[in-house]
């Protein structure tokens, strides 16, 4: 997005000092509406020059949901710059649910979500209403409030374990804000979320400095196509091993069972995932040598290609067993050039 500019007299205003005044005065959504059009603008400038250009979030104020054509106000302005309903993401405050009626919000949802836009619930968490929220509205994705890593305590690791498994089995997208640290995003993918944001990547930046801090570190936006593979990947219950897709997610939770996540390219063949009990079941088969990254390349590559030729676009299974081990190795996504596996095992 463009820089926002300072005013002349005040200078740089924290969104903080004019939020709640514009909030009190039902005047918020003039603002929401105008950062859409810029965020709009910035797509339609990237699909001029033919640049790969991310989804963006947007966030609506729970005084948005008031306004009687707000649907008719937001497709308009991505009507006017040619953007699709598929590159915005509708985001809505865990407060909102409070501020509003069920029926009001379920509408806002459904209409939503007829017109093509994701919806996701912001600041999850933060309110009295996360239960209700999961049980009687459907969102595509829960931002975890960052408050979980700012007051982490011996408990945090569990509750965001099962949030996480629980998004999963639900069918939901995670995505964990406020990340500070390697430790706290090391373990947030441990557990299989897949998306996160917070100061450890970058503070918030206009536009021409983010693509200046792409270009330094070698960054590009990921294309749609790009978007959907790892989209796929993400609903692999890391946490539930033995009961990996949401399908079949009604078995008790295991934490110990060996579960790994495989891209191939071409027939280059890497982990992107491993839990900590593959290492140690890799290590224990002393498979070719010490190095279990190698030795799971090796003993698993035949049945790899073999899922590769065999493949019609569907998700195909295939049983196998290694010792005392009974495993289980399934296509999960797949894209022109690359394809994702995803492997559990069990002792039998």
């Amino acid at each position: 997005m463009k820089p926002w500019p300072a005013d002349p007299k005040y200078g740089f205003l924290n969104p903080g000092e004019f939020i709640k005044v514009l909030e009190r005065g039902h005047l918020i959504h003039k603002l929401d509406l105008h950062i859409l059009d810029l965020v709009c603008q910035d797509l339609e400038e990237a699909m001029q020059k033919g640049e790969t250009y991310p989804m963006i979030s947007v966030n609506l104020s729970r005084y948005d949901l008031e306004l009687p054509d707000l649907h008719e106000r937001v497709n308009t302005i991505l009507s006017k710059h040619e953007v699709k309903s598929s590159q915005i993401r509708i985001e809505i405050t865990e407060s909102a649910l409070l501020s509003n009626t069920e029926a009001v919000i379920k509408e806002h949802i459904s209409r939503f979500h007829e017109d093509g836009y994701q919806v996701w619930l912001d600041d999850f968490g933060s309110g009295f209403s996360s239960l209700n929220s999961l049980q009687n509205f459907d969102f595509d994705l829960l931002k975890i409030y960052m408050a979980f890593l700012r007051h982490a305590n011996e408990k945090t690791p569990t509750i965001l374990m099962d949030v996480i498994d629980m998004a999963k089995r639900l069918g939901i997208e995670t995505l964990s804000e406020g990340l500070e640290t390697k430790d706290e995003y090391d373990f947030l993918h441990s557990i299989g979320c897949v998306l996160a944001q917070g100061f450890y990547f970058s503070q918030p930046l206009p536009k021409d400095k983010i693509t200046a801090k792409r270009k330094e570190r070698g960054l590009k936006f990921e294309s749609q196509a790009e978007q959907a593979f790892y989209q796929k990947i993400g609903q692999v219950n890391v946490v539930n091993a033995l009961y990996p897709f949401s399908g079949s997610n009604h078995q008790e939770l295991v934490e110990t069972v060996p579960v790994m996540v495989f891209l191939d390219k071409g027939g280059d063949f890497n982990i992107i995932y491993a839990n900590k009990a593959s290492k140690s079941w890799t290590e224990s088969l002393r498979l070719k040598g010490e190095d279990y990254a190698a030795a799971i390349k090796e003993e698993f590559c035949a049945l790899l290609r073999q899922l590769v030729s065999q493949t019609d676009g569907e998700i195909i299974e295939k049983s196998f067993r290694i010792k005392d081990y009974a495993g289980r190795l399934q296509l999960v996504a797949e894209m022109p050039g690359q394809r994702a596996y995803v492997i559990s095992t069990n002792m039998v």
